[in-house]
């Protein structure tokens, strides 16, 4: 679910408790109502985890729900990368399933893609951000993100996404 629809649920199910404790008579009940209805909370699903918040602790889905192929600050390993995003193409699937990871405009972002065979990793929207990977050894792509907005990430002939970057 997105944030939008996350937001908007949570205001309509908001406004329907407000309207269901109004009635027609201002004297309180001590009755129990007829029948009682429950509205769940909105689901926060991983691409709706906080963004600046780190993982508690890698491989586990971390305290912000994050995606166990996600790293973020020096979990990267890497320096200068503020998050690092493992993919893997093997058999024409990609794992872990393609998703949304939540970044902000100034991170760097590097993609490490693993393939059991030859592929070009292609950015969306940067057309000077494009990668070969070969079925021997792992290849990586960064880019430091720039304004807000999704960016896919591809490989170009299987016509595989691998991930979505989502910067705000």
């Amino acid at each position: 679910m997105s944030r939008r629809a996350a937001a908007l649920a949570g205001t309509i199910a908001a406004a329907a408790f407000a309207v269901a404790g109004c009635s027609a008579d201002d004297e309180p009940s001590t009755k129990a109502p007829a029948t009682y209805t429950s509205v769940p909370a909105p689901a926060m699903s991983s691409s709706a985890a906080p963004s600046n918040a780190p993982s508690s602790a890698p491989g586990n889905g971390g305290a912000t729900g994050e995606q166990p192929n996600v790293k973020r600050g020096a979990e990267t390993g890497e320096a200068g990368v503020d998050v690092l995003v493992n993919v893997s193409y093997q058999g024409g699937k990609v794992t872990p399933p393609a998703g949304v990871v939540d970044v902000k405009v100034g991170n760097k972002v590097k993609i490490k893609v693993t393939s059991d065979k030859s592929q070009n990793i292609d950015v969306e929207g940067l057309p000077d951000k494009s990668a070969d990977v070969s079925a021997k050894e792992p290849e990586g792509i960064d880019w430091t993100v720039t304004k807000p907005g999704d960016t896919k990430v591809t490989l170009r002939e299987a016509g595989a996404l691998l991930v979505t970057v989502h910067a705000s």
